[in-house]
């Protein structure tokens, strides 16, 4: 085998192995944006909540349909216990 030989097969080991890194890293990259979208949803869901708590009496039922009506998949509103033909 010549010297050029061996180093193209090095070279394609090596590329391969940047690639598989370049691959793990953009699945850890995507894993953690949809962890830190999860978090996002948790802390303005809680925020909302919070804050609906501190509406009164007469406009707290209003607030909450306006956001009721936001959800729209099935599943979700079943969870939460939404009329299904609020939507």
């Amino acid at each position: 085998m010549s010297r050029n030989q061996k180093r193209i097969e090095a070279l394609t080991r090596e590329i391969e192995q940047k690639k598989a890194l370049l691959s793990d890293l953009a699945q850890k990259a995507k894993e953690d944006e949809r962890r830190a979208d999860a978090r996002r949803k948790i802390i303005y869901g809680g925020a909302f909540l919070a804050y609906l708590a501190t509406l009164s009496t007469e406009r707290r039922p209003r607030v909450k349909s306006a956001i009721d009506s936001m959800i729209t998949n099935k599943k979700d509103r079943q969870f939460l216990c939404l009329d299904a033909n609020e939507t």
